[in-house]
């Protein structure tokens, strides 16, 4: 149109579309950068996590402004996926068998696994969230196992909760050399937490949820 001898161009600024763009591209991000986190540990530039998503630098600027928000976002979204998982195991198995459907399930999600194999998972805002919103869910999958005669009457909550922290040492060696083996060792695992005549006598105490909530990285996970 005109307006007084001087053209105006009317500039249509996309709405909804870009919006869904924009959010494909935080989701592209995401995805990427769990992928490379696993398979190459927080070293990863951010230029190849940016290739590996499709978008350029400034897309990812935009949307994180710098490595450790990503990092954080990413733990962040694992660890909502993760309470979603336990919930759904919780909710579809009968008492006894959520926990394992959890554990295999999570362990083959790309957003669970990625918060099973983290460092820092048991830092900061995430560690309020785990502690907060994912224990107790597993909290409840112990205790029905443990009611149906499933886990040993010995064993408390934190017992499993130091094994699952191990995990990620597991998945590192299986994947280094024998990727998809994990199944193995988390059944060999939860073996372990079953009644049987032939179990040993726990005469130590176990660590507290306090205790655990609240302890340092180990030099293992520091490292």
């Amino acid at each position: 149109m005109h307006v007084g001898g001087s053209q105006v161009v009317k500039v249509v600024v996309p709405g909804r579309p870009l919006r869904r763009d924009a959010e494909r591209n935080r989701e592209r991000i995401l995805r990427a950068a769990r992928e490379l986190f696993v398979e190459q540990g927080l070293t990863v530039g951010v230029d190849e996590i940016a290739r590996r998503a499709g978008v350029g630098m400034g897309t990812l600027y935009r949307r994180f402004p710098n490595k450790d928000a990503l990092v954080e976002e990413t733990l962040v979204t694992a660890v909502a996926r993760v309470r979603e998982l336990a919930a759904g195991a919780l909710e579809a198995q009968p008492p006894g068998r959520a926990l394992r459907e959890f554990l295999v399930t999570g362990l083959s999600d790309d957003a669970c696994r990625w918060a099973f194999v983290s460092r820092r998972l048991w830092t900061g805002r995430t560690r309020a969230a785990v502690f907060d919103e994912v224990v107790p869910l597993i909290g409840e999958m112990f205790a029905d196992a443990q009611r149906v005669g499933l886990l040993r009457a010995d064993v408390v909550l934190a017992d499993l909760i130091v094994l699952l922290r191990a995990l990620r040492v597991i998945l590192e060696l299986t994947d280094a050399s024998a990727e998809g083996t994990w199944r193995r060792y988390v059944d060999l695992m939860l073996d372990a937490l079953r009644p049987s005549d032939h179990n040993s006598r726990l005469d130590d105490p176990p660590v507290s949820l306090a205790q655990l909530a609240g302890a340092p990285l180990t030099t293992v996970e520091r490292g």
